[in-house]
């Protein structure tokens, strides 16, 4: 069946933060409604008063504004179709479960909460196929009723499933599926408090939002069958069903806290890129094609449908994911990665702040140096100290400055090479004013840029005619030379850290290091 108008939602509840799993469903509605020209909801199911909380609201809003997840229709955006939080629509709810009463498709249960766990704990016992509850109040004649109501009892409202009725539904994912309701008790649709529960909610409400399709975790199978046959009571048309896979660890098995972050605002505040975090998630059980995996928000929706999403689970690769995050960390522009790496730089390094604002070429270049070396925004912070403070050498470094016994009388005569002013004025010390940046100064592949400085190819064209001079082997020589001025074994390469550094702080610090016993 196509619908003129698709209408698609995401309905969390705010009694925690939104989670990988909540994440990738709301993503699928979001692109499923977008491909198809539709309309995107977001409803809020607050019905647990006891645990739900506005901070959390907040947090999943959050996570999904993070995400580059918008909606057409809920909180902060208002609708046709509202309100949007399920604790603003009961009487909504009391209406529709008196209308199911009058009709038969629902009655009025008595039962306490003790019995219902003793018909439980019996049924255990007897190792029944059958779990839940009895029918004890399905059939109660109306002196039964009055006995109960003079007595001050307020019952639950439950609805009546049929006895023994095959149902062949169709689900957009799974496929055509035979079920029997005889396996299904008569479930609860209102608590005495006139609160409703979520099976017999979220179908008021999608009947109310004219939702079309509904794609959400595949443990909401069964629910499905109990929410077809209120649709069916309420004759009202069911929307097309899409029951996704779980999101499972390494080992198989569903994923928990334990294998992985799952609040989607811990990846934001560990700088994880959102476009990689989106990118990712949508392939955990849906394929972009078959010969690419990074792909933007809008390729996305051009190119995805409900039915593609795959029956299996989708495991969980942290390491493929941190994979993606350095793709996109390589493809940003160095001005806006500088942007982004920011909140995580400036804590750690305050010189930054500075740097950003009167050198942001400079600061650009650092960021173009590490552009393959990270693949999160919050690792640039540790691996740029360096730039800031003269660095305390580590122990690799230790064993690169000492490997040959005249290690440090080259960091004595490099020293004094850089000293005489034998190249053009450095960047960063006459750096003031200057607006050109070199970017990528690593990449091979990328042209010379004519200019009143250094740069990385004239570094390297004088530091090798030096180390001729010197009569050393090259590859000798670099290594204690970089140990020297970063503190590590690691990071840019020595022309990269000259070119960044200066010649007066490159000198100074090699002294420093040849003077040391």
């Amino acid at each position: 069946m196509i619908h003129p108008t698709p209408r698609l939602r995401f309905a969390p509840s705010p009694t925690g933060p939104l989670h990988l799993g909540g994440a990738r469903t709301a993503m699928y509605n979001w692109a499923a409604a977008r491909a198809m020209g539709g309309a995107f909801l977001l409803r809020i199911e607050d019905t647990d008063q006891a645990r739900s909380t506005e901070a959390s609201l907040q947090i999943i809003l959050a996570g999904l504004r993070w995400l580059g997840i918008d909606w057409d229709e809920g909180p902060e955006q208002g609708g046709a179709f509202g309100p949007y939080f399920q604790m603003q629509r009961l009487d909504r709810y009391r209406a529709a479960a008196e209308r199911l009463l009058q009709s038969g498709h629902a009655y009025r249960c008595y039962c306490s909460a003790e019995r219902i766990e003793a018909v439980r704990e019996a049924q255990k016992a007897q190792k029944s196929a059958f779990l839940g509850y009895d029918g004890h109040c399905r059939e109660l004649s109306p002196a039964q009723r009055a006995e109960f109501e003079q007595r001050g009892v307020v019952p639950n409202v439950r609805f009546r499933m049929p006895s023994e009725r095959t149902l062949r539904v169709h689900d957009l994912i799974l496929g055509d599926v035979e079920v029997n309701t005889r396996d299904f008790d008569d479930w609860v649709m209102l608590r005495p408090d006139g609160v409703p529960l979520y099976n017999f909610a979220c179908v008021i409400d999608d009947i109310d939002m004219k939702i079309t399709h509904v794609v959400r975790g595949n443990e909401h199978f069964q629910n499905g069958i109990k929410q077809r046959l209120l649709f069916e009571a309420l004759g009202a048309e069911c929307p097309l069903y899409a029951h996704i896979p779980l999101i499972l660890n390494k080992d198989g098995k569903k994923l928990s806290k334990r294998d992985a972050d799952t609040n989607m605002l811990d990846y934001r505040d560990k700088g994880f890129p959102p476009e990689a975090v989106f990118n990712y998630i949508a392939l955990l059980g849906w394929g972009f094609s078959g010969d690419r995996d990074v792909f933007s928000r809008e390729e996305m929706v051009q190119a995805f449908r409900i039915e593609s999403i795959g029956k299996s689970g989708a495991k969980f690769d942290e390491e493929k994911l941190r994979w993606m995050c350095g793709e996109y960390v390589r493809r940003t522009p160095p001005p806006l990665l500088l942007a982004r790496a920011l909140p995580w730089l400036t804590p750690a390094l305050p010189a930054v702040v500075h740097a950003a604002r009167t050198h942001a070429a400079w600061l650009e270049n650092v960021v173009a140096c590490y552009q393959e070396r990270i693949a999160l925004y919050g690792e640039l912070g540790d691996k740029i100290g360096w730039l800031f403070a003269d660095p305390v050498l580590d122990d690799a470094a230790k064993k690169n400055v000492d490997k040959d016994p005249a290690g440090r009388s080259w960091l004595a005569a490099y020293a004094a090479h850089l000293e005489q002013g034998a190249l053009p004025p450095s960047w960063p010390a006459d750096r003031q004013g200057v607006d050109e940046v070199v970017r990528l100064p690593s990449k091979k592949d990328q042209p010379e840029v004519a200019c009143a400085f250094w740069t990385p190819a004239r570094i390297e064209a004088d530091c090798r005619a030096f180390v001729e001079q010197l009569g050393v082997k090259f590859g000798s020589f670099v290594h204690p030379v970089r140990a020297a001025l970063t503190g590590t074994d690691k990071g840019p390469g020595l022309f990269d850290v000259l070119f960044l550094l200066g010649a007066e702080t490159c000198a100074r610090r090699l002294r420093a290091v040849s003077d040391a016993s």
